[in-house]
């Protein structure tokens, strides 16, 4: 029997590929404010994700807030070392290296954009 799933991670399934559209169409100004897209390679399966964030950018720095960090095993693949990810800010693909880490009941994904 497969797993029951939440009503949260329903409504994900339902909304991030359409969000993820948008920001990868000529539409992206309407939510590309605050919202970017994050590919980065799954640490266990070796497989690519991409998945629409939020975000806060300071320089070449950006800061993305998980929210409900133990309902989410995504941002898992980022902690430890510096790990490669491409993000999708403002309509632009900017690579970069990101960390994840825990302070707290809060989780950060850190991420250094290269120039």
């Amino acid at each position: 029997m497969a797993p029951r799933l939440s009503g949260f991670a329903v409504l994900n399934r339902g909304i991030n590929p359409l969000v993820r559209w948008l920001l990868l169409s000529r539409l992206h100004w309407l939510a590309s404010r605050r919202l970017a897209l994050i590919t980065y390679t799954g640490r266990r399966s070796g497989r690519r994700y991409s998945i629409p964030v939020g975000y806060r950018m300071a320089g070449l720095e950006v800061t993305i807030r998980v929210g409900a960090p133990q309902r989410k095993v995504w941002w898992r693949s980022l902690t430890g070392t510096w790990t490669p990810v491409e993000l999708i800010i403002r309509g632009r693909r900017r690579s970069g290296h990101a960390v994840a880490t825990r302070a707290g009941g809060q989780a950060f994904v850190r991420v250094a954009l290269e120039r």
